[in-house]
């Protein structure tokens, strides 16, 4: 399970990474944007958690060198538990990332000069599994005082137990699938691209699921970004990066095979089938929004920041332009 880990310290990291800008090993040219085959070094991206298919455009890219024709090569870094991309980033411990829309608007408000340059999938992942024996139906229904909701401390989390107004609700940190096997009353945060495999696989199948943007809370999920001087210094590197991703996405979608090896080899203790239900689930429905993968939409962002500042985690005013770009985006949307 790929855990929610929400931006810690960052007003302590934006003191001391503000104004440091990443250290490319690229040799992008800051006089435009173009992705020729000159060659532009390396870059590495450090995801948010171990590998895994919900971060597998990035993988891909790797896996299957596909910045070579943008004459980049990405180098895809898997994180772990208590993993902080944006600090680390922002430090120039590597040149992307890949992290959350609201954490990046956060970490923005905060001083941290971080731009997002790409979306991943193109909705929100998360979810809460419930036992359809509680009667739950919907957001609203999950206000019972029998309720305990496992969850990882999250935006998305305090705007949903707001905005429906969940007053009586229980609420502790994640636990585990074997305590949700257990307790019928719990209610645990999960993927919908993960966590309902490994729940089928064990028997369980009262099993309903409340999608995350169904709530209206739809923050991309593991976006990629960089630094605002990275992108400034070495625009044809990002342009590459970018481009070399979007096919990874793409080519998640059509032969996941090198990813899934790749997968393998730096996430042994996975199992293969979840990484085949996630990617099978994004094709089935679409996760990635073909055939504008990577696409950012300005009104989502501004509804996002709109959202954070309802629950007081950014202001109202808030620049959620800054946050992000899509001058790199291949079609240039």
């Amino acid at each position: 399970m790929k855990k929610n880990r929400w931006l810690v310290g960052v007003t302590i990291a934006a003191a001391v990474t503000l104004g440091i800008s990443g250290c490319a090993s690229g040799g992008g040219s800051s006089s435009g944007g173009s992705t020729g085959k000159k060659d532009l070094g390396s870059a590495t991206i450090l995801g948010n958690w171990f590998a895994q298919a919900e971060m597998g455009g990035y993988i891909a890219a790797d896996a299957n060198d596909l910045g070579k024709k943008y004459g980049v090569k990405v180098n895809f870094k898997q994180g772990g538990p208590g993993i902080q991309t944006i600090p680390q980033v922002a430090a120039g411990k590597a040149e992307f990332g890949v992290g959350n829309a609201d954490e990046i608007l956060v970490a923005r408000q905060s001083g941290l000069p971080i731009v997002a340059v790409a979306a991943g999938p193109a909705e929100n992942l998360q979810c809460l599994a419930y036992h359809k024996s509680t009667g739950i139906t919907d957001f609203a229904s999950l206000n019972k005082p029998d309720v305990t909701v496992s969850r990882v401390p999250s935006p998305y989390w305090d705007f949903i137990q707001g905005h429906f107004h969940l007053n009586d609700v229980k609420v502790v940190n994640i636990t585990s699938l074997a305590a949700f096997q257990k307790d019928q009353n719990m209610v645990l945060q999960c993927f919908i691209t993960n966590e309902p495999y490994t729940i089928q696989k064990m028997g369980l199948s009262d099993i309903g699921y409340l999608r995350v943007k169904d709530s209206g809370y739809n923050a991309y999920q593991d976006m990629l970004f960089t630094t605002e001087s990275f992108a400034k210094q070495h625009p044809d590197v990002v342009k590459a990066v970018v481009a070399a991703t979007v096919d990874g996405w793409n080519k998640l979608l059509t032969d996941p095979s090198a990813t899934a090896a790749f997968v393998k080899k730096q996430n042994p203790d996975a199992d293969p089938g979840v990484f085949d239900f996630a990617v099978n689930l994004m094709k089935k429905d679409n996760i990635l929004g073909t055939p504008d993968i990577g696409q950012i939409s300005d009104a989502r962002m501004k509804e996002l920041r709109d959202q954070l500042a309802e629950i007081k985690q950014v202001k109202p005013d808030m620049d959620y332009k800054s946050a992000f770009t899509t001058e790199f985006l291949p079609s240039g949307k």
